[in-house]
């Protein structure tokens, strides 16, 4: 019988396909993404393996981060201190938030971050920290993941580039312009005869010896000295006339402030005897310039038993190296008695023979009551 045979042969082959290709005999519903036995399964058999794992499932296990949102600090002034800010959110993730800094290539230092008043975070680096080598941070957290970078790095920190202040700008500029000689040893000897229509004497000569410290800052410089001042000087007007001897020996001290890069004020105190007891004195001057260039100085100082003086100085620097200045100076030294006040007009100049050293001259010429005379001076002065 053909016919039972060949319904036996369909029925076979009909049964093994359902056993290889189940899914073809039916089709597939869509996975419930709720129902762990989606894709087919029966209760009690392993589910099937997604392609591509759910990132909440592969999270899951992960501990906890902060998230930190940061400007980065680029400049500062030098010798300020330097707030870096930041927002975290989920700060409890980690307990520990750090901003790791250093100066130039040194340590590493950390400030701890925390919370602001404003309802930010912060942590500050202190301003010994901020010099002129520059400065370096990042930041760090800790928590149950370890320790965790969260913006730059070690390897490659935020740079914070230091500016200097303009004071910081023309100390820098002194010390190259001096070779970073500080002080400075001077001594200056001047003097004028001013001569007498009567044929009496009437001359001084002055001599300091000075110690400078050069600041260069606000305050420029101070100096402490040794003067003396001799001389000779009518006692009155007329042919009798008698000349009087005056001596002056005293200490000084002496200060320079910088007010502005092109404006100087000086000040000095003078305490020390003379032939006619104790004598004190003092001095100020302001220059409209530099006082190592082209400038305009007016000054004076008062003595006491030896008289005012009051000049004006032109200084100019046209022929480098050379320093040379023109004033008018009007004063009473040495205790004259006449009535008439002694002038006379001054021509100086300064060479520098090396970095270290520079020598002085000058010649003056004026009168007090006749003919006009010469006077002048010499000078030398050491840096180191």
């Amino acid at each position: 019988m053909r016919t039972p045979s060949l319904i036996a042969v369909l029925s076979l082959a009909t049964a093994t396909l359902a056993l290889i290709a189940p899914a073809a005999a039916q089709p597939a519903a869509p996975p419930d993404p709720v129902d762990p036995y989606a894709g087919g399964g029966a209760p009690g058999a392993a589910p099937s393996s997604p392609a591509t794992p759910a990132p909440a499932a592969a999270a899951a296990g992960a501990p906890a981060r902060a998230t930190v949102l940061h400007a980065p600090v680029a400049e500062s002034p030098p010798g300020t201190p330097v707030e870096i800010l930041a927002v975290i959110d989920r700060a409890w993730a980690e307990p520990v938030l750090l901003a790791r800094y250093r100066t130039g290539d040194g340590p590493w230092r950390e400030a701890v971050f925390q919370r602001s008043s404003a309802g930010g975070w912060f942590a500050t680096i202190p301003a010994e920290a901020i010099t002129a080598a520059g400065a370096a941070y990042y930041i760090v957290g800790r928590g149950e993941a370890g320790e965790i970078v969260h913006f730059a790095s070690a390897e490659a920190p935020q740079p914070i580039r230091v500016e200097p202040t303009l004071r910081d700008r023309l100390e820098q500029l002194d010390d190259d312009r001096l070779g970073g000689r500080r002080e400075a040893v001077s001594l200056d000897v001047d003097g004028h005869d001013f001569g007498n229509r009567y044929g009496n004497a009437d001359r001084f000569v002055r001599a300091e010896l000075r110690w400078t410290h050069r600041v260069s800052r606000t305050l420029h410089s101070v100096g402490f000295g040794f003067g003396s001042i001799w001389g000779r000087t009518p006692d009155r007007d007329g042919l009798a006339a008698r000349e009087q001897v005056a001596l002056g020996r005293y200490g000084s001290a002496e200060v320079r402030l910088r007010a502005h890069p092109s404006f100087f004020i000086d000040g000095k105190l003078m305490l020390g005897v003379s032939d006619e007891g104790f004598l004190r004195g003092g001095g100020a001057a302001v220059t409209f310039g530099k006082p190592w260039r082209s400038n305009l100085s007016i000054g004076g100082e008062m003595i006491d038993d030896l008289g005012p003086t009051a000049y004006v100085r032109l200084q100019w620097d046209t022929a480098v190296p050379l320093l040379m200045g023109a004033s008018i100076v009007r004063t009473d030294l040495p205790d004259a008695q006449l009535s008439a006040n002694g002038l006379y007009v001054k021509y100086d100049l300064a060479y520098p023979v090396n970095p270290g050293l520079v020598v002085r001259g000058a010649v003056s010429f004026g009168s007090r009551d006749g003919a006009g005379r010469l006077g002048g001076g010499l000078g030398v002065e050491t840096r180191f």
